[in-house]
């Protein structure tokens, strides 16, 4: 992993006052949940890990960089094609490792 689940929201808050024209929705966890039959977040949906799926990129770049399925609900099918074709050209595979919230394994933010 290059950088932990909620450091783009730590350093927003390191930001000085006005430096964006918008703001942070602090949103904890997201992911589709096929019960909800949408997005959902860990505040929102009351469904266990076995009906989420959690939309990690490094659960992604691992698919892809090792030919594997994506599921539907992650992107749309012309964003994967232009993934999948970019990857395919990629003469160095790099072994992507799954653990903690990329795994699904998320509890609520404290």
């Amino acid at each position: 992993n290059y950088y932990g689940p909620f450091d783009a929201q730590d350093a927003y808050h390191q930001l000085w006052e006005g430096a964006l024209e918008c703001k942070m929705l602090p949103i904890d966890w997201t992911f589709w949940c096929y019960k909800c039959g949408g997005m959902a977040s860990m505040k929102t949906c009351p469904h266990p890990k076995e009906d989420r799926l959690f939309l990690s990129g490094t659960a992604l770049r691992k698919s892809l960089s090792e030919g594997g399925d994506v599921p539907a609900e992650f992107s749309r099918p012309e964003v994967l094609k232009i993934l999948r074709d970019y990857y395919a050209t990629l003469e160095e595979k790099v072994e992507v490792k799954l653990h903690g919230h990329a795994t699904g394994d998320a509890e609520v933010k404290k």
